[in-house]
């Protein structure tokens, strides 16, 4: 299992959040509920996207679980959990206003 596949199966079991940043856009794509891959080569969030074209990955640490109508949802945040994993895979990283961004040529070099 390559690094990506491995982040991708990670943040599945923590549920966080995800965007990236295509060369083309100025704007980061939406947040979406995971990484998924397609076929080789390409990554899917909001749509598919080849890698070649993608600057970097955000991952958003701060998760909110509803429990119910009545009850206030129960805040978490896997900040460390995943600053841990990166590093265990030898993934560099910044934090930029709480979020988690990877250089795409991570994934790729």
């Amino acid at each position: 299992m390559n690094k990506l596949e491995a982040l991708a199966d990670f943040l599945r079991q923590l549920h966080c959040q995800v965007r990236l940043k295509h060369e083309a856009y100025e704007a980061p794509e939406g947040w979406a509920g995971g990484i998924g891959l397609p076929v080789r080569g390409y990554i899917e969030l909001n749509g598919p996207w080849p890698f070649r074209q993608i600057e970097w990955l955000e991952i958003n640490p701060a998760v909110t679980e509803h429990i119910g109508r009545l009850v206030k949802p129960k805040q978490h945040n896997y900040s460390e959990e995943i600053s841990a994993f990166l590093h265990s895979k030898s993934i560099a990283y910044s934090i930029k206003e709480g979020t988690i961004r990877i250089p795409f040529s991570e994934f790729t070099g």
